[in-house]
């Protein structure tokens, strides 16, 4: 049977596990950096395995996983099914967590949530914002459970942790009279091809690689349907039906012969908008904003639901569209009440009026 024994260190609170290897019988020491709560459905765990004989180690010198085989295994999974953006975030987060840890060589069994909790005040103590530190525990959070599926850990030790208060976060989304200059300033330029790409990103919400080879191509164009096929975040895929503007630039694009609908390098794309931005003196804005207007546009005049905007956005959630528009939802929700309120008045202007004609026929 495992013991537990309380034991001082100076990264925080620890306690030793010992127990007997089912298959050597030699005895195994593992230094947990948890609560004696949590140490203690560690070594439950421990005792179960060695009964069921399921108790796997790699050796009996350091039995389990350590963070450096998980790093290692990770990173490889995330290079061949994430998008660049996506592993290369996984990337940080994990070389960050490893400073912290202090050495690759960390045991799994003892990334606890103790040391979560741990690592998130160390963060929030050295300046970091509380949504980066955020972001960061839900990456962690994916890593972990990917290492569940490997049977690496049988926990997540994220799972438990409260996150940082999430700030509102403040979309900017340009204004009727704010596109409007932003138009006319690529038309003076006669930029009409970059004219056109601004204006599809206006009319699908799409983001910028969305829009751009190698993920956009005339295959992904649907002239018959009336719709496009756009590769999103964690190259989940959706389709966006094409409105008159679209279709017409996307048909006049291909009658001229483009290899592709928009020969643009995304870098080229940014500068390019920001160049305009400044000419027209729009400011706090960048090319996203482009993709959160076409969400406010949907909302404010377009009488659309929350989910059909968060599906045509491609979020992965209706929460996470809520978060970005939680504004325009507050002023539809007010304005909503004044609805009501007409349709009483209107209820009861009749009711007065069937009243008032009832007592004149008595």
């Amino acid at each position: 049977m495992a013991t537990i024994t309380k034991v001082n260190r100076k990264k925080g609170e620890a306690c030793l596990i010992c127990f007997a290897h089912p298959k050597t019988n030699k005895w195994v020491r593992r230094v947990v950096y948890c609560s004696r709560k949590e140490a203690e459905r560690i070594r439950k765990k421990i005792d179960a395995d060695i009964a069921m004989g399921t108790f796997n180690i790699l050796d009996t010198d350091r039995p389990g996983y350590s963070w450096a085989e998980l790093k290692k295994k990770y990173l490889k999974f995330a290079q061949k099914n994430k998008s660049e953006g996506t592993a290369e975030r996984d990337m940080n987060v994990m070389d960050v967590f490893e400073v912290f840890l202090g050495t690759d060589e960390y045991p799994l069994i003892g990334i606890t949530g103790s040391v979560i909790q741990e690592y998130k005040v160390a963060r929030i103590g050295e300046g970091r914002k509380e949504a980066t530190v955020g972001l960061e525990m839900r990456h962690l959070r994916s890593i972990f459970y990917q290492a569940m599926k490997w049977k690496m850990m049988d926990i997540n030790p994220v799972v438990g942790v409260k996150h940082p208060k999430k700030d509102i976060i403040k979309v900017r989304y340009l204004t009727k009279a704010e596109i409007k200059r932003l138009l006319e300033a690529i038309q003076r330029a006669e930029d009409w091809d970059f004219g056109k790409l601004v204006q599809a990103y206006l009319n699908t919400g799409a983001r910028r690689n969305e829009l751009l080879p190698p993920y956009f191509t005339w295959g992904n164009v649907d002239f018959h349907n009336r719709q496009i096929l756009v590769q999103g975040k964690g190259k989940r895929k959706r389709y966006i039906p094409m409105n008159a503007t679209l279709y017409g630039i996307l048909e006049g694009l291909q009658k001229d012969g483009y290899e592709v609908p928009f020969e643009y390098k995304p870098d080229y794309v940014t500068r390019r908008v920001q160049k305009y931005y400044r000419e027209v003196s729009i400011k706090g804005a960048n090319l996203h904003s482009l993709r959160k207007t076409f969400g406010s546009l949907l909302l404010q005049y377009g009488n659309v639901d929350l989910y059909t905007v968060s599906k045509l956005l491609g979020h992965s959630s209706v929460t996470t569209t809520e978060k970005y528009y939680v504004d325009l939802l507050d002023e539809n929700y007010r304005s909503s009440v004044g609805i009501v309120e007409d349709i009483l008045h209107d209820v009861q202007n009749s009711e007065e009026q069937h009243a008032h004609r009832t007592n004149k026929k008595q």
